[in-house]
């Protein structure tokens, strides 16, 4: 609108008006226009609550892990995660899991993919070294399927809170 003129023809009122809600627009959907791809996995706190983002998320075939409350269904939830949504430190302490357990897995994965682009390369380039991998475990390293990273540490860290 700023571009081709039609601010000027409204009343000054409009326009400000106008202007806070796309900066209201922007703040809180900023992280999704400049989003590149699908995300691999959606983490929901309450699930009650945020039943657009679930239905969303089913929708479009994207993984769900979220905390269940007994007030909450769990049906179209892939990742159970039975906890109280409504409490403070019980929300930080999942949050924080969750973030360790993402983090870990990209370390991993990350790792991973530098392991199999060397012996892709070795490959190709022809070395028979002993570090060298066989063509079949490139290949198989090349084949394996992504998997939601870090969810394997996420159940034990509930577990262990469910212990304690």
């Amino acid at each position: 609108m700023k571009t081709d003129g039609r601010h000027e023809a409204l009343p000054k009122k409009e326009v400000i008006q106008l202007e806070r809600e796309r900066e209201s627009l922007e703040k809180n959907l900023s992280g999704i226009k400049h989003m590149g791809r699908l995300p691999d996995v959606v983490f929901i706190i309450d699930s009650k609550k945020e039943e657009i983002a679930v239905h969303e998320a089913n929708r479009l075939g994207i993984p769900i892990v979220a905390i269940v409350d007994t007030n909450c269904d769990p049906e179209g939830i892939d990742y159970i995660i039975p906890g109280n949504d409504d409490a403070l430190r019980a929300v930080r302490l999942f949050t924080s899991k969750v973030a360790d357990a993402i983090l870990e897995g990209q370390q991993m994965g990350s790792g991973k993919e530098e392991q199999t682009e060397q012996a892709v390369a070795a490959v190709a380039a022809g070395s028979k070294s002993e570090g060298a991998p066989a063509p079949a475990a490139v290949a198989q390293a090349q084949l394996e399927p992504r998997s939601v990273a870090g969810l394997d540490e996420v159940e034990k860290a509930v577990e262990e809170t469910e212990e304690k």
